[in-house]
């Protein structure tokens, strides 16, 4: 499947300065099969290995036709004879349209009546601000982490146990593995459970319409598991949902909305509420949608 890879920059007309990368600036798009591995340019009938930086333009599309979910990618820098460089950016993925999003951006812009790609940069900046609002307040993970494939997450537990919860969701996983005691940071001495002595609850069946796994279970016929420390649970897969519910889309998408076209008017984002102001709701955000958002609220307890 080809990717489409939007890439942002924030300052355009720093980078055409002469005292940085001048005109003929651009951003070169290369690719790796993994996170770490070996990197080269986007190649392929449509590819565009390199971008042209054009004043004013924030936000730029990338094409790779031989792309898959499972592509890295990174960017850089460089003046037109390629003698001046910057450092490759953090690799990143792709997926589908909107996906490592909260909302989409091509959503935002349909409820916006919005066609040009002047404010690309600006709306995705909101999206992202309201996705990371929206994940305080609600305590979940409504965008899958990583977007394509799996990683290593590190747990810490206080309570030994067969029930581990994961509040925010787990999309997928692949191996658990556990230890006796605290566990440094990387590396460390785990054992790992045998598939069929774990699972994921709630069952597909038993959960609500788009939700993901809330937790982790080790079978009580198993001789594994979780013990107490830091760093003691080790699960490879990726958390929170694997899609973003549709209700919780549309809260982001009318706030993002309302925050883009208050723009410049000084309203802040976040509101306290409560005697002691220790809880928060998005301004941009009617009571109907902040009562959405409350069903999809981890349960607090002081």
């Amino acid at each position: 499947m080809p990717n489409i890879i939007t890439i942002t920059v924030e300052e355009p007309d720093a980078i055409l300065n002469a005292g940085a990368y001048a005109t003929g600036a651009l951003v070169r798009l290369q690719w790796s099969a993994t996170e770490t591995g070996t990197y080269a340019d986007v190649s392929g009938t449509g590819s565009t290995p390199t971008i042209p930086v054009v004043t004013l333009v924030r936000s730029y599309t990338g094409y790779d036709p031989n792309g898959t979910v499972s592509t890295w990618y990174r960017t850089r820098y460089e003046n037109a004879g390629a003698t001046r460089l910057s450092d490759w950016s953090t690799a990143f993925q792709v997926a589908p349209e909107g996906s490592g999003l909260i909302c989409s951006l091509w959503d935002v812009k349909q409820e916006l009546g919005v066609t040009a790609t002047t404010d690309d940069e600006l709306l995705l900046e909101k999206i992202r601000q309201v996705g990371n609002e929206i994940h305080n307040l609600t305590g979940r993970l409504f965008v899958r982490s990583p977007a394509s494939g799996t990683t290593t997450w590190l747990f810490d537990n206080d309570r030994s146990g067969r029930t581990f919860p994961v509040p925010k969701g787990i999309a997928s996983a692949t191996t658990l593995e556990v230890a006796s005691g605290s566990q440094p940071e990387s590396a460390g001495t785990y054992t790992t459970v045998t598939a069929a002595e774990w699972f994921l609850r709630p069952t597909t069946s038993e959960r609500d319409d788009g939700w993901p796994a809330t937790s982790i279970v080790i079978s009580d016929l198993s001789g594994s598991y979780f013990g107490t420390g830091y760093n003691v649970i080790r699960l490879t897969g990726a958390l929170g949902f694997a899609t973003v519910p549709y209700s919780v889309q549309a809260v982001a998408q009318r706030a993002v909305t309302a925050s883009y076209l208050s723009k410049g008017s000084g309203v802040g984002g976040v509101a306290a509420v409560g005697p002691t102001g220790a809880m928060s709701v998005l301004r941009y955000i009617s009571p109907a949608d902040r009562e959405t958002l409350e069903r999809y609220s981890v349960l607090r307890i002081a």
